[in-house]
């Protein structure tokens, strides 16, 4: 059962009283100890084979594996490089998706099924794993495993007999941990056990981005933040980059932007629903407290729909929490309060630990859920990681460069699938508010009735 304050947060939603404390910085805690790429170009060139926009990990791995091709690459962004989500995330790397296989194989028929399952739970991280290996990115990456905690016992039941079949169609390193053996994993009891996902990991996401943005620099790639483009045209064979600075001819172009894409590109737009997710990192704990709450030094995420996730900073000092404060734009203050309370809703050992960054990034969501990679009058683009990007990413950053190349290496069931939209969906999402709404209500049913 709950502790008395844990279950009072519960029943609230996660605002609990917090003391007044000064306010948080706003600034992502990843920035602290990462200082911003220094290694831009000085002007826009004039010309390139492949005009990038978005220099986040899928930007920035596309221009790698074109720049070690012999391609000229230039990376453009809006803002400085790394501005969004990939530094903004909360360091945690792994696979799968929230579609079941059965329901994958409804939309998609039984081949790609599976195709989709072993590069979302096995390709993905592997080439993740790889690819900070080979260019020798210290990023922090550790495998740490990841406890996924189970709000309810149905839901711990459903999840073991989902696993049961997983195994017999692709090679997981995951066990079940009953609520009774819980406690070694996590020092909190508001889970009814979890799913212990041995080979997932943790790294430092400002050091990730800029260990790619080094790594496709040093390839030959050139890389110009503070550049937004507005346009892109076709000329001839290729097309015209219209940016605030000027104009580039390139011959192909591919478009990164995920959850930051513009309303200058109406077609990718109305596919991408920008979810705003956010976080919060603590001051230091003792290591007394740190062993209590996270014996396990595990990354750590749950089932309900506020979605916590949560692990220590790299430094093994800090817990770095994210959730579900709200899915548009709400007060950072607000979002604070929120996340404060569902810390302490877990965890009551830190009722009295002060929160000393507070910030949000967008992460680009699809209506399947799914990330994709294709074409539209000719611009490629690779984009829609649903909020499991750090793996994805570089993964189709990479696969999408092989296929401007016209490599056959570039496969994958990710251009195999749709990406959706819906006819009520134009340039504002204005419907995320009430989803908000009704993810709440279905967490206040549960909470309700989950101890019954």
């Amino acid at each position: 059962m709950f502790h008395q304050q844990g279950l009072a947060q519960a029943r609230g939603l996660g605002h609990g009283k917090v003391t007044h404390l000064p306010s948080p910085k706003s600034t992502p805690y990843w920035w602290e100890d990462c200082p911003a790429f220094d290694g831009q170009e000085p002007g826009l060139p004039e010309t390139a084979d492949v005009v990038v926009v978005g220099a986040g990990l899928t930007g920035c791995s596309a221009a790698l594996t074109l720049a070690k091709s012999g391609a000229s690459v230039l990376v453009l962004d809006a803002e400085r490089p790394g501005y969004g989500a990939s530094t903004r995330n909360g360091g945690m790397i792994g696979g799968g998706y929230r579609l079941t296989y059965q329901e994958m194989i409804q939309k998609y028929g039984q081949e790609t099924a599976l195709r989709l399952l072993t590069e979302s739970h096995v390709d993905s991280l592997e080439f993740a794993a790889s690819r900070i290996r080979d260019e020798a990115i210290d990023c922090d990456y550790h495998t740490y495993g990841r406890f996924r905690g189970q709000w309810n016992k149905a839901e711990y039941d459903a999840t073991a007999r989902g696993l049961d079949d997983l195994r017999k169609l692709v090679d997981v390193n995951i066990d079940m941990v009953p609520k009774s053996q819980q406690r070694r994993e996590i020092g909190s009891d508001l889970y009814h056990g979890g799913m212990m996902l041995h080979d997932h990991g943790g790294l430092h996401p400002g050091k990730y981005l800029n260990g790619l943005l080094n790594a496709a620099a040093k390839a030959g790639a050139k890389v110009l933040g503070e550049t937004p483009v507005t346009k892109v045209s076709r000329q001839g064979d290729g097309f015209l980059v219209e940016t605030t600075r000027g104009v580039v001819k390139a011959t192909q172009v591919l478009m990164a932007t995920n959850g930051y894409t513009s309303p200058d590109f109406p077609h990718l737009k109305r596919r991408m629903i920008p979810v705003s997710s956010f976080l919060i990192a603590s001051e230091e704990l003792s290591p007394e407290l740190v062993d209590d709450i996270m014996p396990g030094r595990r990354m750590y995420v749950e089932t309900r729909h506020r979605h916590c996730y949560f692990r220590l900073s790299p430094d093994g000092k800090r817990i770095v929490l994210g959730g579900r404060a709200g899915m548009s734009k709400i007060p950072q203050s607000h979002a604070t309060r929120v996340l404060s309370g569902l810390m302490r809703q877990i965890f009551p050992q830190l009722s009295a630990t002060k929160i000393t960054h507070s910030w949000t990034g967008h992460t680009g969501f699809t209506f399947s859920f799914l990330p994709h990679i294709g074409q539209f009058d000719g611009i490629w683009h690779a984009m829609g990681y649903s909020g499991s990007g750090n793996a994805m990413a570089s993964y189709l950053g990479h696969k999408a460069a092989l296929n401007m190349l016209g490599d056959k290496a570039g496969d994958t069931a990710f251009t195999k699938t749709p990406l959706e939209t819906r006819f009520w969906y134009r340039k504002r999402a204005w419907f995320l508010p009430f989803a908000h709404q009704m993810y709440r209500l279905s967490d206040l049913r549960e909470n309700l009735s989950r101890d019954r």
